[in-house]
């Protein structure tokens, strides 16, 4: 480390410079004069640009206030004021990532594009979003963007609503985050921490305008500013601009204090949490948190990372397996919560109620045999090994490269840390890799759990009435608060919702959407992705190499064409994607196994594929890796016990999997509701969708409960070790990889293949269209319809514009804006299927009107002549992805294996470019017959159902 010339660029003064070759870059470091904003540049070669600010947020309450003001301040500024500048960038800027999150202590701002001049556009408007927002003389975007009373003068009647208020209903209605809410105000009674960032639904309604204001005014000042830079900026120009933004403020002495927690043992907390009326009584869980350390210790966090794999990373992991044996839940996982302390947190799921204690205890006894009996240091060895991997690959998939720096920063310099050094671990890795010889591990074990002196404990009832009993609490509620008030205030609520609504449908001056900055088509790179492939048969099997630059690591795919299995066998093809690795083979036990592939590869992930070629869909068993070319045979030879000795013959471990994939999909309906109801919708109407969901989805999921009731897993077990012998033959593989070892690698697995033919395949139908509403326990609905359309597979291009101008332009005003739901979106796929979803929405009905309306949008803007150049820039820069090796890979394979060849991809492209008013036209056709074919699946709770007058074709009940 080394100071920096005392020479101020812009405002900024330079204050240190570190070359850091682990992640290839110079950080330098400066602080702006005037204000004392920090400003960090990881000064390395991207030509993907990032900026990102961030602001010490601590929560002094329950309501949301942050959270809130996240989501206002993107509602229109001094410079910008329009009332959503945030929507408009999406429509209209090549960005690689746009958003805003509010952290437990902190709310990040990160921007990045490929597109220099975009780039600084981005910066520009999010900084003056944040210092300069509307709603300073304007309550209207907190009314939205937070919550609000509605009253419907027909029923005469009281409800709430607002973006961030149903987001957080949505989220309490998960019981992961409902459960992780209640261990935090556990653990920290008397910190920040105690506060829910986010907001709780029962809470945010007690937030004023004028908090809200306060709260902004006093933590929205450069003086609490952190920013970050990443990629190959111009430094000058870009902190000229920040500059500009910032000297209209005087430092000011802003001090947010993280200090440790007084250390507590806290007696067991018990929650009530939601499930249908005919969940069994096997659904409590147990939330255990131990306060180990601050953020700031990064020896102490890899370890504690290790832990967790090492004690709960499978089902044979001695913590879990101890559980599982006593046969005292379905599930465990052991996880590090961080904010500025660091908590190890072990979850049961589940369990019965009365085993709580019984649980908590045995817990304890195996946390103690394992610090008395010594740590299998081979294993332990093999868990560093692949985190020394992973950080050596830095592949953060669609995520840039610059903003997960600058969100990892964040994470320790707020807490007074240099900032670099949440992403500098090779010293700690070799450190603690180093300790493993010794009891490092066992000793770091006892004091992070059953030594710890800060703990807290969390039980999760069950109550199937839970939900009815709080919709008849907040009705109750409302209504006292409706009798509360007099006619003035009636009529002022009245007023306050028809400005609101007058607001949100007022159309933009052409001055206020004049000084948006824009792009033009010329700011666009028109290059077309092209990886160079060399395809070819061996022995019976196709390959396909690409040529891409993995810097010493190999990217391979094997997938086993599944294609002759009936649809009733389908979900013992994902089943079985999850049982291998989990199982032990003729060589070597499961952990044993397990231990071999984190210790000599980077990964390798089994899973079930549907893949769609030329209106065909087929099933494939796909096995995914990712390795150091030197571990090549390491491969092989993994690979082929793996896939040829796996014993199947414990039905007990299939049983115990079977189970858990059971809680896990209906975890996922109550978080991601959405997708569950997209991929019925899609196989509705599609082939592949039918394949997914008997893969993974409701009928997948249908098939593991029957198979939990028969209880017969001895012929379980026999059923899927014939289908795997069946599967593994030369002539059903396809295998696909990358990396300059790669000939050598594939023509090694496919020798190791025993010998077979290629399958007869199996047409699949999709379902047909049919309305479907799935009930679960939540607050809030996910609504989605849908079409597959012979004439949409031929207007790509054209249909992304049209996601676009629909996602951004008319859902989100009609959908999110005024219907109060958090998300929205119209998708379109390559093979024909469009789709419209909302997501965390309370009214699902409206929704779904909304929907039908989007063809009429499209003709009136058609009919307009309106410029949509914006829109098929955003919708070119959605649709380019961030290139990374890893990425690169898996494009070449998918492209491979779906017949997706460089001449349609350019042809997409160009036709995107040129989208034109009758590309809008016709897209309008295309929605009109999608929404008459009347494919629809809603998600949601018994309320969500009553907005529907019309029958629902099936009603199914989770």
């Amino acid at each position: 480390m080394k100071n920096c010339k005392n020479e101020a660029l812009h405002g900024f003064i330079p204050v240190r410079e570190r070359n850091t070759p682990e992640i290839s870059a110079t950080v330098r470091e400066y602080v702006h004069g005037r204000t004392g904003a920090k400003l960090l540049w990881f000064d390395r070669e991207d030509k993907n640009l990032t900026f990102a600010i961030s602001f010490a947020n601590p929560p002094n309450d329950d309501t949301g206030v942050f959270h809130i003001i996240e989501h206002s301040v993107l509602c229109g500024s001094d410079k910008y004021p329009l009332r959503d500048p945030f929507a408009e960038l999406l429509k209209g800027s090549l960005n690689t990532f746009l958003n805003a999150m509010t952290y437990e202590d902190r709310t990040v701002y990160p921007v990045s594009s490929g597109c220099k001049r975009d780039f600084m556009n981005l910066v520009d408007v999010y900084l003056d979003a944040v210092f300069h927002p509307c709603f300073r003389s304007n309550p209207a975007a907190f009314r939205q963007e937070g919550w609000r009373y509605e009253y419907d003068e027909e029923t005469n009647t009281l409800s709430r609503s607002g973006v961030v208020y149903n987001e957080m209903k949505g989220a309490y209605s998960s019981p992961d985050e409902a459960g992780l809410s209640a261990l935090t105000k556990a653990l920290f009674p008397d910190s920040i921490y105690r506060h829910d960032s986010g907001g709780d639904p029962s809470a945010i309604p007690e937030l004023t305008y004028e908090e809200f204001l306060q709260t902004w005014e006093t933590y929205y000042h450069p003086s609490n500013a952190l920013i970050v830079l990443d990629g190959s900026v111009d430094l000058g120009q870009t902190l000229s601009l920040i500059d500009e933004k910032l000297s209209c403020f005087e430092k000011k002495d802003i001090t947010v204090k993280y200090e440790r927690s007084a250390d507590l043992r806290a007696p067991l907390t018990e929650i009530s949490y939601e499930v249908t009326e005919d969940s069994d009584g096997e659904k409590a869980r147990l939330l255990l948190g131990y306060v180990f350390s601050d953020a700031l210790c990064k020896e102490d966090y890899l370890a504690a990372s290790i832990l967790c794999d090492y004690l709960t990373g499978s089902n044979s992991a001695p913590l879990k397996r101890a559980l599982l044996d006593a046969e005292l839940c379905r599930d465990v996982g052991m996880y590090v919560s961080r904010s500025y302390e660091q908590a190890l947190v072990i979850e049961l799921r589940d369990m019965s109620a009365d085993s709580i204690e019984r649980a908590r205890e045995l817990v304890d006894e195996v946390l103690k045999s394992t610090v008395s009996v010594g740590m299998d240091k081979e294993r332990l060895l093999a868990t560093v090994n692949n985190l020394e991997f992973t950080t050596r690959e830095r592949d953060y998939g669609a995520l840039p490269k610059g903003v997960a720096f600058a969100l990892s920063a964040f994470g320790v310099w707020h807490y007074g840390e240099a900032p670099e050094e949440a992403l500098l671990l090779n010293d700690a890795i070799a450190t603690v890799k180093e300790k493993i010889s010794e009891d490092y591990f066992e000793k770091s074990l006892a004091r992070m759990t059953f030594n710890c002196p800060h703990t807290a404990a969390v039980a999760m009832i069950p109550d199937p009435t839970l939900a009815k009993k709080r919709a008849e609490e907040e009705r109750a509620e409302l209504e006292a608060i409706l009798d509360g008030m007099s006619s003035e205030q009636l009529e002022q609520l009245i007023r306050e919702d028809r400005e609101l609504k007058l607001w949100q449908q007022t159309e933009e001056s052409e001055e206020a959407k004049a000084s948006l900055p824009t792009l033009s088509i010329s700011d666009i790179d028109p290059h077309t992705r092209k990886t160079e492939k060399n395809e070819y048969e061996y022995l019976g099997a196709r390959v396909m190499e690409a040529k891409v630059d993995t810097d010493g690591i190999i990217y391979a795919s094997l997938l086993l064409d599944a294609s002759d299995l009936e649809l009733c066998e389908l979900p013992y093809l994902g089943l079985l994607s999850r049982l291998l690795k989990e199982l032990p083979t003729e060589k070597s036990s499961a952990i044993e196994l397990q231990s071999r592939i984190r210790s000599r590869l980077g990964s390798l992930v089994f899973s079930a594929a549907a893949i769609e070629r030329s209106d065909e869909a087929k099933p494939y068993l796909r096995v995914s890796s990712s390795l150091l070319e030197s571990n090549k045979e390491s491969l092989t030879e993994i690979l082929i016990e793996i896939l040829t000795e796996t014993d199947f013959s414990d039905g007990r471990a299939i049983k115990e999997i079977c189970e858990q994939e059971i809680s896990g999909f209906e975890d996922d309906m109550l978080s991601s509701g959405h997708s569950a109801a997209l991929a019925r919708v899609s196989a509705q109407v599609s082939s592949a969708g039918v394949a997914g969901e008997y893969l993974a989805g409701y009928d997948a999921y249908l098939a593991l409960k029957e198979a939990v009731r028969a209880d017969d897993f001895t012929s379980v077990g026999e059923r899927l070790s014939a289908l795997l012998g069946r599967l593994v033959t030369r002539g059903r593989a396809i295998l696909t990889v990358s990396g300059e070892k790669k000939a050598e690698l594939a023509r090694a697995i496919i020798t190791a293949l025993p010998e077979g033919d290629a399958p007869v395949s199996k047409r699949i139908a999709p379902f047909g269209a049919r309305r479907e509403f799935i009930k679960i326990p939540s607050k809030v609905a996910y609504a989605v319809t849908g079409a597959r359309l012979p004439e949409a597979r031929a207007a790509v291009g054209p249909l992304r514009v049209v996601r676009s101008i629909l996602s951004y332009e008319h859902l989100w005003h009609a959908v999110r804006v005024s219907g109060g739901a958090y998300g929205t979106g119209f998708v379109t796929r390559k093979n024909g299927v469009l789709s419209f979803y909302s997501y965390r929405d309370p009214s699902p009905a409206r929704s779904i009107g909304c929907y039908a309306e989007s063809s009429q949008y499209l003709r009136e803007l058609a009919g307009q002549k309106a410029d949509i150049t914006k829109f098929i820039i955003g919708a070119y820069g959605e649709y380019d992805v961030i290139s990374t090796p890893k990425t690169l890979s898996s494009v070449a394979a998918a492209d491979y294996l779906t017949g997706w060849t460089d001449e349609r991809e350019a042809k997409l492209r160009r036709s995107l470019l040129e989208t034109s008013a009758e590309d809008l036209l016709r897209a309008a056709d295309m929605i009109d017959e999608a929404v008459k074919a009347g494919a629809v699946c809603v998600v949601g709770g018994d309320e969500h159902l009553k907005q529907f007058e019309e029958e629902f074709d099936k009603i199914i009940t989770l």
